[in-house]
């Protein structure tokens, strides 16, 4: 068995999500992200796409990462959530992997805590990729709906 991983990078640390939640990769800086007043902190706004409303999150402020103003290089990934096609800024999309179980080790019940969005660790040559499950990413902000 084996999965395939779209990498990304945030404040040079690399995350991975499973290719079949993924729905495409846009660049940022193609697109203007309107505000939306009184959301959460993580939402960053929302973009129109082919015809459609999509809302764009902020992984650094959902990550507790520090705040940075996108760059030439950001990308939105646009991932299937909910039945719903939602976006991510992150600071670059670096690679696609492909790994095998046994590069693959599953996060600890203290790594998941009562945030279990992170699911493993894929272990490639000298580099460690954060896997990552959009759905639960995302859990908080759809149970409020």
């Amino acid at each position: 068995m084996s999965v395939q991983l779209v990498v990304f990078t945030l404040d040079d640390e690399e995350y991975g999500i499973d290719v079949s939640s993924i729905n495409g990769i846009l660049r940022a800086n193609k697109f203007k992200i309107q505000t939306i007043p009184g959301t959460e902190e993580s939402i960053e706004g929302m973009i129109k796409l082919r015809g459609n409303v999509n809302y764009i999150f902020n992984l650094r402020t959902k990550f507790n990462l520090t705040k940075k103003d996108p760059s030439g290089e950001s990308k939105f990934i646009m991932l299937n959530v909910n039945e719903s096609i939602i976006g991510c800024i992150v600071d670059e999309v670096t690679d696609i992997v492909k790994l095998n179980d046994d590069e693959i080790q599953l996060a600890p019940a203290f790594v998941k805590g009562n945030k279990n969005y992170i699911t493993g660790v894929g272990k490639l040559d000298d580099r460690m990729i954060i896997i990552l499950d959009p759905q639960k990413i995302f859990e908080i902000e759809f149970n409020k709906i």
